[in-house]
This record gives structure tokens, C-alpha cells and sequence, in this order.
């Protein structure tokens, strides 16, 4: 079914969307009084408003006139806060009316009395950190600097640190610009890039090469002002743990999980790396959420208008408009110390919804979980009766409390979203001259004084890195970086070596690193400490040594340690590391990591890019274990490097991996995988003499086993990937003839997958009269094989043509995809067969007629059996079905009414993070289907049954976004308005 809204990437292709919209004309009138204005609660008064979480209290740090406006903040070393106030929003950037507040407590008491303007004149400023006496800010398209220097409050040095973001798009998205500003332990300002992207240069540089952010974010070195694109891809929100994992979120993708660095994702063109970018919240991306206040009336309304079809858009829950996560913004881990039992906690805002939402975090292997605590399975951590409450940013403050950047707006939705009827009667300014920080601390909380870091002399900066609260620990890491004084450098050791607190030694070898003075007796000895993190950090900063091949062998034997370590963090980041040089003796532990982490994907996938330019010796070292192939993991690891090895295109590595295939066999099934592999990499390779001629025997022997109907069906299916590998012509009829209703559903499938490696040559036509007897899994999985290559697209086409094949037997993405295709055969034939097709009834009068369905009882079960019949190739539900698009937790928070517009017209909403793509490769490879992650290295595209191809970036021709959702139209055809009620009732009580 279709997702709700989520800007989670392509801003571009969201625009263009946006601009065919209904016209105003077509849009029903509505009246002052359909859409009354809510009434402002005055600060005073606003604590009231407030559902907070037992045993805390909410209090009310500042408001206007002192600040309005405000969407980020950071405190600076003697406890000023510095405020971004975006008062040009949502549309009033060309005046350029954002500013830079500066607000001071002079009484202690917590309450920021004093305030001034310390800048002013920037264009939709949305991020700000302190540095060095002064603040940087992003004000698209630039990073600014900015500091006063003559010490009367008011910023007189403005400069351009880099420039160029949102340069990628037509058009910027107000929701969409560079954020999150924030210092990280690598002694580097951090920042959330957001979906306009940008291509970033430096004004004092002009040489240097324009930085290509799209869908990346980044960080710098606030003394040199080196960039470099990091992984990311949230909307607003960044966020660190207190030991450096980063994690984001976007407006229905309320907590992901950044799984390595971008770096390593671009070091080895052979292998592209998967998406580091994982949503972790069990409850799904837009979770349901709590809300206390009451709906919008002019939401109420635009939400009947998109579910009538009156105006496009995306379409509110069926009838409450509400209850699932639309305005994610702000991701916060909690690391103070006023609150203990929170740290580490993730809170995000929804400002759609008025309300923080927590979620625990714990970890699986490598990976992150995030879910609901015990106790708010029904509740929010904060929730407000006041509509004009926006919780747009959060941040942890000097004191240990929990800061909440409310910036108090009557409307905040995006003016592109809004119908030009229903926007005439709104004031989206409504609190620009308004304005709250609030402060959350337990009820019997103490204020300890305020702090004041910068009169700190180095050695108290030292031992202020093991504070409790974590605002102490970055500031203090922070000044001591800008100070330079060489003076902590033994300070810095001897915390390192004698400190009780693990995030003190963690925080002294980062500081230490910032010096650059990390020596290789520091590694060695936060190498071997008890605390996983500093263990792992330490790994980390090895990097340099290895590279430089000026590791010590005592370091080579850490490494041989660490890749046994019993912390996965720690192999993760060891297998990550180890591809940073090319030093042999990495091979070995990288052997090990393999073996011992089979079954976590993170870790396989470090080791994989980590492998070159050795993939071959490393094969050989993996192959010696007995039970690697015992394992499906291990077989398909042992594949994967064979691969690598041909692709490679040295004759010695293709050599060793032959050696591995002509040994007798102790397991069929990994020779067979092996082969496979091995042969279908070498496709286009030079070094590849009589492979085939002396692989005959096991290719011979694997075609007996496919044939085999009494074979186990697992090695059947591994001996179908080589039955026609290149060099073997001959195979295609075999596979062909395993496509028979009698085989299992594994061996067709296998079967369509390696008769796509048979070549050009492969008997397309054939294939193309056995779709209608193929099950509708196998069926989709042929189609895309057959669409992928010109000469079977053209042979599908003729097909269809003739009236041997349904037209339906194509999406319509894919028969978009024909009528743009390159080949000028394909494209005439599908303009043809498409052009002809007979005009369907409207979308609009397909709801209509289906609209009953929302009246008849719903029966649970037999929706089951629908969904099994035609939603379980791209919805997961209860444990079943594949994700390709949301899964049903997510769904059912939208409603039947939304739920019903979706199914019937998938195309209304075409949220962005499901749009389908053209994605064609230099091999002449064609592929229709969603993108779910994108590295510097390549990106994967994901079709229909959970189907998955990973390409690098060097095997791209071409990617282009066809602005229509991978769900096809028509699932309802052979539908009864009761099947529709059942299948609705059964997504409304999925998990019950």
C-alpha cells in the first residue's frame, strides 16, 4: 500500500509534483469561519498546557520578546546562549530577517533575561555552535562565521566559510536547508546537509574542487576549514551518543542510525557498500504518536479535499488527520547529568503533532533497536494542549537539563503542502515576533551554579573531560583544541592511562588526537582497555599508522586480538579500519572477522570493502576453515570474494580461486556458489584462460544436481546459478526447463536469476511464453529479468503486441521506463503497445465506486489471504512479506479512508522515498525500482519481493527518477468492494 509523507529524498522530483497540483480554480471555497484562528496562550500561563512525563517539571528558560522565532541554539563556555531566530520563515527569505540572539542569565536562576541581537540580516538561518569567541551559522547557501571582536555584543567580523548549499535544487525547500550544527569527539563541527544538498566550495579557495553533498552530509576542521562529505541523509536532526555514535531523523523517519562513515564507502570501486543510513524504531519510520492537542481545522479540511481528490497532496490519516510521526525534527540523545537514567535516550520532536517522543536505544550484533520504554506505550514523554507549541530542536544544557527550542508558531506546515483557498485564510507569520526555551528537569532539581569553562586554565579543561554531564565534557574538548597549548598533551596521557571514568579516557585520547600527538603507546594502550568504546576508538585512530605502514608488530597483534574482541563495535570498526592500507598482515585478522561475524551483515560488508586489492588471498585464507561453508552466510561470503577476485582481472587471483573449485569438493553447494560467482565476474574480464573448459566438470555436475527433483532444494538452487554461467551457452534450456508448475517456487526463481547470466544470447522469446503459467513472484521476477537487456525487452514487447502477453503484465513505471528506453527498438515497440492500450476508468472514479467498502464490516482473516495474494511482494506484515515499501505497522496509523486512496491511487501521494527509478548500467543492464541507499561508492536499488542490486557508482549509465511510485495501479481489479473491507480491516489490526 503507500506510505505516508516523507521528504526523505529527491527534493527535486517532490517539487515538480508539487507544482501540477490541482489548480486554484478547481478548489472548493471555504470562509473565514471554517478556520478559526487558536488563540495564543501567554507564557505565563503556557506551563499548564504541558502532559510531561512523571517526576519532572517543565520551566520556562525564555520567551519573548526577549527571543522569537528561535529553531537552534548553542551555549558558549561561560554560559551565554546564543539563539538562531528564523524569523523569515516560511517564505520570507528574500528579506532576509533572521538573526542571531544572544541571551545571558545574569541572575543565576536559570531564567535568560538579558538579551540582544548580536547579528542580523541572514536569509533562513536554521543552524549555530559556538567556536573560538565567535559562532558558525548556516544561512543558505553559506556556512558563516561570525564574532565580536569588540566586545560590545554585536558580531563585526562576517565571514563566507563555504558556500554552494541548495545549489543542486531550482528551487530550496525552507524544510530542507543545512542544520545541526554540532562538535563531535573528532574534534570536527558536524552538520546535517538535508535534502536541497548542495555542491560546497570555499570563497578563500577558489582552486579547491566543489564538494558534491547530495544526499551526504558533512564536517569540518574549524581551524583549517577542511570539508569532507560524511554519511548521513536526515532532514533536521543530528545527534551524537556520549561515545560517538551519530544518529538522525527526517519528518517520517523519526530515528535512523548511521552505520559507518562515508569514507569507507568510497575506497574500493569493485564493491559497493549498503546504505549506512538504517531506520531502528521497532514501531516503524512514522511511528504512531500521542498527541494531546486538538486537530487543526484547516488540516481537517485538506485532508476531506485530498481524499475527495479535490487537491493533490499527500492525504492525513482517514478522518483524525493525525497520530503518526508527519514532523520529525530535531533528533536529541540525552547526555546530561541532571536526569541519570535518560542518558542516552533518544528524544525527538514532532512539531506537527506538539509533543517530544522518547525512544530506548539498545543494541543487536552491530546494529540498533529503538523502541517505546514500558511505560509510554500509549503516552508521550511531552505532550502540549497548545496547537501553537513547536518543539523544532532540542539540546542538552550546561546545567544537565533537557532543552526543548519551542518556536511557537500558529501555523508551521509547509506553504507548498497548503491549497491556495485554505492559505488565504491562514497567517503563516502568526509568531514570528513569539518565542520559547523551555527547560525539563526533575522536580526537586538543584541548579548548580553557572558554568563558567573559560576561565578554566588547561589543567582544570583536562580534568573537566570526565564530567558527568556531556555539555562539559564537549566544551571542555572544544576549548581545548582552540587553546593549542601544548601543556595537556602529558596531562592528556596520564588521564588516558590513570582516569576511573571510561568516557574521561575516551575523551582524553580524542583530545589528544586533536593535538595530533596520538603516539602508537596511547593506541596501545587504550587498545587494550576494558572499555569497548575507548577500544574501538582507538582502532579508529590507527588508521594513520597502518596506512603509513608505520604500524609497530605489536600493533599487528592487537589487530589480530581485536578481531576476536568480544564487543562488535569494536570488530566492526577493525574491519573498516584494516581497509585503510594495503599492508598484507591485515589479511589475517580481516580472515578472522569473517569467519567469526558470518552472520552479521555490517561487519561481512567491511570486510568485503576492505578486501582490495587481495580479495583472492584473502579467499583462500576464509576457504581453510571447515565450517565457513556450513552456512549460508558462508557460502555467500566465499562467492562474493570470488567475485571481487575476477573482477578484479588479475590472472593470479582468478588462479587461486580455481584452485579452491578443482580441489574434490567437501560441499557441493559452495562449490557450486564459487563457480557461479567466479564465472559471472569474469564476464568482460582479459584473464580469464579456459576457465570455463576447466570448470566443465562441475558445471556438468551441477546440472545434474538442478535436474534432480529428489535434490535437497537448497543445492539445487545453488547449482542453478551455474548451470549457464558465461562460457556454457547451452544452459538456457535447461533453465528453461525448471520454470514447469511441478518445481518448487526456490528452484524457478533460481532459475530466472541465472538465465539473466546466460548472455544476449539467451532464448528471450521462450521465456516470454511460459510468463502466464509462472507464479505472480516468479512472473515479476522474469519480467524485470526480461526488461533489463534491449533485444528481451524487444522480444516481451513484440509479445505483448501480438496479444500473447497481457499488457498488465508490466507496471507502470516499468512501461514508462520502454517508452524512454535508449534502444529505438525497445522505445518504439513500447510507445506502440502502450499507445494502443485502452483507456481504464479514472482514479478518481475507481475511489468512488470503492468508497462503500469503508461501511461494510470488515473481516480480518480472509484480508489476510488478500494481502498474501497481492500486497505481499512489496508489504511486510506479522513476520510475512518483503520492504519494499512501508510495512503495515506504519500504514495502519494512516487510517482505513487514506489507507483505501492509497491502494486505489498509488500515484496520489508518491511520497519520495518511494518513487520509482530507471537505474541503466554501462553493460546495458536496465532496472525499474526504488533506490534505498546511496554512498559515495554506488547505490542499491530494490524491486519488487525484496529483490536487491547493489551497483557501484562506476557501473552507472544512468539513474532517473520516472515521479511515480513503484505500486503499480490496478491491485484492486478482481477486487469486491467486501474483499477491499476485509483487506482494510486486516491492515487496521495488523500486530493485534
Amino acid at each position: 500500500m503507500k506510505s505516508t509523507f516523507s521528504a526523505h529524498r529527491c527534493i527535486q522530483a517532490l517539487v515538480s509534483l508539487l507544482l501540477i497540483l490541482p489548480s486554484r480554480a478547481a478548489e472548493p471555497p471555504v470562509s473565514a469561519k471554517d478556520l478559526p484562528h487558536v488563540p495564543v496562550v501567554e507564557p505565563a500561563q503556557a506551563a499548564a498546557t504541558f502532559q510531561l512525563r512523571k517526576g519532572l517539571k517543565i520551566e520556562l528558560a525564555a520567551c519573548e520578546p526577549n527571543v522569537v522565532s528561535p529553531v537552534a541554539m548553542s551555549f558558549d563556555e561561560r554560559g551565554r546562549l546564543f539563539v538562531i531566530e528564523m524569523r523569515d520563515y516560511p517564505d520570507r527569505r528574500e528579506e532576509k530577517l533572521g538573526r542571531v540572539r544572544l541571551l545571558e542569565d545574569t541572575h543565576g536562576d536559570g531564567v535568560y533575561d538579558k538579551s540582544s541581537v548580536y547579528a542580523d540580516g541572514l536569509p533562513w538561518p536554521t543552524g549555530i555552535l559556538c567556536y573560538d569567541g565567535g559562532v558558525f551559522v548556516t544561512a543558505s547557501p553559506d556556512i558563516l562565521y561570525l564574532k565580536d571582536t569588540k566586545h560590545d555584543g554585536v558580531a563585526d567580523l562576517k565571514k563566507v566559510a563555504f558556500t554552494g548549499f541548495g545549489s543542486a535544487v531550482a528551487r530550496l525547500n525552507v524544510q530542507a536547508l543545512p542544520n545541526s550544527l554540532t562538535w563531535a569527539l573528532d574534534n570536527r563541527i558536524h552538520g546535517a546537509t538535508s535534502f536541497n544538498g548542495g555542491s560546497i566550495t570555499r570563497p578563500d579557495v577558489p582552486a579547491m574542487p566543489p564538494l558534491d553533498l547530495r544526499g551526504r552530509d558533512f564536517s569540518f576542521d574549524p581551524r583549517t576549514h577542511e570539508i569532507r562529505a560524511e554519511s548521513g541523509g536526515g532532514q533536521h536532526g543530528l545527534t551524537f551518543s556520549t561515545t560517538g555514535r551519530e544518529f538522525v531523523c527526517s519528518n517520517s523517519h523519526h530515528l535512523q542510525a548511521i552505520m559507518y562513515e562515508s569514507r569507507y564507502a568510497a575506497r574500493n570501486p569493485l564493491y559497493a557498500m549498503p546504505s549506512p543510513l538504517v531506520d531502528i524504531a521497532v514501531d516503524g519510520p512514522a511511528a504512531e504518536v500521542y498527541r494531546t492537542s486538538p486537530d487543526e481545522a484547516w488540516r481537517v479540511i485538506r485532508t476531506k479535499w485530498r481524499v475527495a481528490g479535490l487537491v493533490g497532496g499527500p492525504i492525513e490519516g482517514g478522518g483524525r488527520a493525525s497520530g503518526y510521526f508527519s514532523g520529525a525534527t530535531g533528533a536529541m540523545l540525552y547526555t546530561g547529568n541532571a536526569m541519570p537514567e535518560f542518558i542516552d535516550n533518544a528524544f525527538i520532536g514532532d512539531a506537527g503533532s506538539n509533543l517530544v517522543h522518547r525512544k530506548l536505544i539498545r543494541q543487536e550484533g552491530t546494529s540498533f533497536i529503538a523502541e517505546r520504554p514500558a511505560d509510554e506505550q500509549k503516552t508521550e514523554f511531552l505532550a502540549c494542549r497548545d496547537n501553537w507549541f513547536r518543539p523544532v530542536s532540542l539540546a542538552n544544557g550546561p546545567d544537565g537539563a533537557f532543552y526543548v527550542i519551542d518556536m511557537y508558531r500558529e501555523i508551521i506546515e509547509h506553504p507548498w503542502s497548503l491549497p491556495d483557498s485554505i492559505k488565504d485564510h491562514l497567517d503563516l507569520h502568526a509568531g514570528m515576533d513569539r518565542g520559547r526555551i523551555w527547560r525539563i528537569v526533575p522536580e526537586k532539581f538543584t541548579r548548580p551554579p553557572l558554568p563558567r569553562l573559560d576561565r578554566m586554565d588547561t589543567g582544570e579543561l583536562v580534568a573537566t573531560l570526565q564530567h558527568s554531564n556531556g555539555w562539559h565534557r564537549e566544551t571542555a574538548s572544544r576549548l581545548l583544541f582552540e587553546r593549542k597549548d601544548a601543556a595537556a598533551i602529558p596531562l592528556l596521557g596520564q588521564m588516558l592511562s590513570k582516569s576511573s571514568s571510561p568516557l574521561g579516557r575516551l575523551y582524553a585520547l580524542q583530545a589528544l588526537d586533536g593535538f595530533g600527538s596520538v603516539a602508537e603507546s596511547h593506541l596501545l594502550l587504550a587498545g587494550n582497555d576494558p572499555d569497548a568504546a575507548v577500544r574501538e576508538h582507538a582502532i579508529r585512530l590507527a588508521e594513520k599508522l597502518f596506512h603509513d605502514s608505520a604500524a609497530s608488530g605489536q600493533l599487528w597483534e592487537y589487530a589480530d586480538k581485536w578481531a576476536v574482541d568480544s564487543s562488535p563495535n569494536v570488530r566492526l570498526q577493525l574491519a573498516l579500519t584494516l581497509g585503510q592500507t594495503a599492508d598484507p598482515r591485515r589479511l589475517p585478522p580481516l580472515a578472522k572477522l569473517a569467519t567469526h561475524d558470518l552472520r552479521d551483515p555490517w561487519v561481512r560488508a567491511a570486510v568485503l570493502s576492505s578486501a582490495a586489492p587481495n580479495e583472492a588471498t584473502l579467499f583462500e585464507l576464509v576457504s581453510q576453515a571447515k565450517s565457513i561453508g556450513q552456512t549460508e552466510g558462508g557460502r555467500d561470503f566465499l562467492a562474493a570474494l570470488a567475485m571481487l577476485s575476477a573482477k578484479g582481472n588479475k590472472a593470479d587471483d582468478v588462479e587461486a580461486v580455481m584452485r579452491f573449485l578443482l580441489q574434490p569438493a567437501e560441499d557441493r553447494s559452495v562449490a557450486f556458489a564459487v563457480g557461479s560467482a567466479l564465472l559471472n565476474g569474469l564476464q568482460g574480464m582479459t584473464n580469464s584462460p579456459n576457465v570455463a573448459g576447466r570448470l566443465k566438470p562441475l558445471v556438468d555436475s551441477a546440472r545434474a544436481v538442478a535436474k534432480d527433483g529428489k535434490a535437497d532444494v537448497a543445492l539445487r538452487v545453488e547449482a542453478i546459478g551455474l548451470v549457464a554461467a558465461p562460457g556454457f551457452a547451452d544452459g538456457a534450456g535447461l533453465l528453461l526447463s525448471l520454470l514447469g508448475a511441478s518445481e518448487p517456487q526456490a528452484v524457478q526463481s533460481a532459475a530466472i536469476v541465472a538465465f539473466d547470466h546466460c548472455g544476449d544470447e539467451a532464448p528471450a522469446a521462450e521465456l516470454v511464453t511460459k510468463l502466464a503459467k509462472l507464479s505472480p513472484k516468479v512472473r515479476t521476477e522474469a519480467v524485470a529479468i526480461l526488461l533489463k537487456r534491449p533485444e528481451r525487452a524487444a522480444a516481451l514487447l513484440r509479445a505483448m503486441d501480438a496479444g500473447k502477453v497481457r499488457r498488465d503484465s508490466l507496471s507502470p513505471m516499468q512501461a514508462l521506463a520502454m517508452k524512454a528506453h535508449r534502444d529505438p527498438q525497445v522505445k518504439e515497440l513500447a510507445r506502440k503497445v502502450f499507445t494502443a492500450t485502452t483507456a481504464t476508468a479514472s482514479r478518481e472514479e475507481v475511489i468512488n465506486s470503492y468508497m462503500p467498502a469503508l461501511q461494510l464490516t470488515g473481516r480480518a482473516e480472509q484480508g489476510r489471504a488478500i494481502y498474501r495474494q497481492r500486497c505481499i511482494s512489496c508489504h511486510r506484515s506479522g513476520g510475512e512479506g518483503f520492504a519494499v515499501g512501508p510495512d503495515f505497522v506504519t500504514i495502519k496509523a494512516s487510517g482505513k479512508e487514506k489507507t483505501l486512496v492509497n491502494i486505489l491511487d498509488p500515484n496520489r501521494e508518491v511520497a519520495p522515498g518511494y518513487l520509482s527509478y530507471i537505474v541503466e548500467t554501462k553493460s546495458g543492464d536496465t532496472l525499474t525500482g526504488i533506490i534505498v541507499g546511496e554512498t559515495a561508492g554506488g547505490l542499491t536499488v530494490r524491486q519488487p519481493f525484496g529483490t536487491e542490486t547493489t551497483l557501484a557508482r562506476a557501473d552507472l549509465k544512468r539513474v532517473q527518477s520516472q515521479n511515480l511510485s513503484l505500486m503499480p495501479e490496478g491491485v484492486e481489479l478482481g477486487m469486491s468492494k467486501q474483499d477491499l473491507a476485509d483487506l482494510l480491516e486486516y491492515i487496521a489490526t495488523e500486530g493485534k
